[in-house]
């Protein structure tokens, strides 16, 4: 966690084994993002796009998106995550066990990259969901407001956050086809049999 902007702990548990003075010190971690009870049976890259085939999970992950409970990750779940050029946000895209999609998740970022070939993004707090029917969710708002009055990001930062944000109603909410084309696209490089109707 010292050396990446954010780390991914993928356990297969719904807790750590550690002595508890090193997993309250990893909880602690602000780069560090646990998902809890998995498996990854499959990871896919080309660099800029990465897909997780998720098996082997002991709980299923049930988030509130805003408008309702949804589960996000269980058993067979295809995740695809998309770290576009020159653009400040990363897309991730759920599929269930069905090939049914659940959600495009969009990170908003101060800065996506890629660095020794694994990509990355600098979070800014500020997220949104289109659902599979096209409606958008704006999440978080309250995490990026706090970071601003903690002194964590400045004002640009959070202009950026907006900025990004409008930009991404009009590039994927109002030109919805688009997004699924694209999704669909994503789905046939890694010769996934999930796709977009």
């Amino acid at each position: 966690s010292r050396i990446a902007e954010k780390v991914i702990l993928i356990h297969r548990r719904d807790q750590l084994r550690a002595t508890q003075v090193y997993h309250a010190q990893l909880m602690r971690t602000p780069n560090i993002e646990f998902r809890w009870n998995s498996t990854v049976s499959e990871f896919i890259s080309d660099g800029k796009v990465t897909g997780v085939k998720i098996k082997d999970v002991n709980k299923p992950l049930i988030v509130n998106n805003g408008v309702s409970e949804i589960c996000i990750k269980d058993n067979g779940y295809e995740w695809f995550e998309v770290y576009p050029d020159n653009e400040n946000y990363a897309i991730t895209i759920m599929f269930d066990e069905k090939l049914n999609l659940i959600e495009w998740y969009f990170d908003i970022a101060k800065e996506v990259g890629i660095e020794n070939s694994i990509p990355y993004e600098d979070d800014l707090y500020l997220d949104m969901i289109i659902t599979p029917d096209g409606q958008k969710l704006v999440l978080d708002e309250d995490e990026l407001i706090d970071a601003f009055n903690r002194g964590e990001i400045m004002q640009s930062d959070v202009d950026l956050a907006y900025k990004t944000l409008k930009q991404l109603k009009i590039k994927y909410v109002n030109n919805f086809k688009y997004l699924v084309k694209l999704t669909n696209k994503f789905c046939e490089m890694f010769e996934s049999k999930t796709k977009v109707k």
